[in-house]
């Protein structure tokens, strides 16, 4: 079994190797820059074998589809070089809630779920990377998501209704136990009692085990599922059944700094179903490499690529 320190070095000699692989194609490398390349990989077996690694890898970046792509022609080196910036990016995206976090009440870092007890007995569970402002007033009682996810178990109260704004939707609560989760669109998933749904002049109310977002389009569409496996963070778990790799892999990076990037459709389109420790996304990686015909290559900790083998 690989100890900590094995794997930091593996880790350490594979940063560096990337980082020789994005020097050596650039235009402006020198004779120079050459002759320490050859003394880093001559120092050890394990470097020779790290760049080879890391040239092949960055060879199956350059098919990443080409909506990654300029449109004028650029050199391999700064597409690489572009690559090793946008995994650094990656990384500062995680943090980049530090607004919602400066204008929030209650928030969440990365790999955090926190209980937030509201002072009229309702219970808020924030999923990782999330943030809300609490709007307490006396028509009604509203929480402004302005980040991530998050679980209302919501005390009665028929005078002052409990809602929830998302990005495009509200959600108002007839006494009951839902999420609502914001990103790419607005979410909402019931697991017990009524709530009203609203999207500009689009309503509709769902029962327990109803959901319901909003499409590219800005229609709101409703369905049924497991709303219990897809809330089951609150326990810290990820519970997946016949979900889509790609998909699969977007919901283990919220959980983590840092970026997983995938590198082809027909490695993301593999089904998975598997149980999940929300707070070790890295040994998630490992058992989906285990199960499935893929290869995860992580640099440092800042990017980890996955891609078919």
């Amino acid at each position: 079994m690989t100890n900590v320190s094995d794997k930091a070095r593996e880790d350490a000699v594979a940063e560096e190797a990337a980082g020789w692989v994005a020097r050596l194609s650039s235009r402006d490398a020198t004779a120079e820059d050459r002759r320490h390349f050859e003394e880093w990989k001559a120092h050890s077996p394990a470097h020779a074998a790290a760049f080879a690694e890391m040239s092949g890898l960055w060879g199956d970046l350059a098919q990443v589809p080409k909506s990654v792509a300029p449109r004028r022609r650029r050199s391999v080196g700064s597409g690489i070089a572009a690559l090793l910036l946008m995994g650094c990016l990656g990384a500062i995206a995680n943090e980049v809630g530090l607004v919602d976090r400066y204008r929030a009440d209650f928030y969440t870092p990365v790999g955090v779920v926190r209980r937030v007890d509201l002072d009229d007995g309702s219970v808020v569970t924030l999923n990782t990377d999330s943030a809300i402002q609490v709007k307490y007033g006396v028509a009604e009682r509203r929480i402004v998501l302005l980040r991530g996810e998050a679980f209302f178990d919501v005390a009665p109260n028929a005078a002052k209704p409990f809602v929830v704004s998302g990005d495009e939707t509200q959600a108002i609560a007839l006494g009951t136990h839902y999420a609502v989760k914001i990103g790419k669109r607005d979410e909402v998933m019931v697991q017990e009692g009524h709530v009203a749904v609203t999207a500009g002049q689009q309503r509709t109310v769902l029962d327990a085990g109803g959901m319901a977002e909003l499409d590219d389009n800005g229609m709101l569409l409703t369905h049924t599922g497991d709303v219990a496996s897809l809330t089951s963070w609150r326990s810290g778990k990820l519970v997946f059944s016949g979900r889509r790799l790609g998909d699969v892999v977007a919901e283990l990076g919220r959980y983590r700094n840092g970026r997983i990037l995938v590198l082809d459709d027909k490695v993301s389109a593999l089904r998975v179903s598997a149980v999940f420790d929300s707070g070790n996304v890295d040994q998630a990686l490992d058992a989906l490499q285990q199960n499935l015909p893929i290869q995860v290559t992580r640099l440092g900790g800042w990017l980890t690529i996955v891609r078919g083998r």
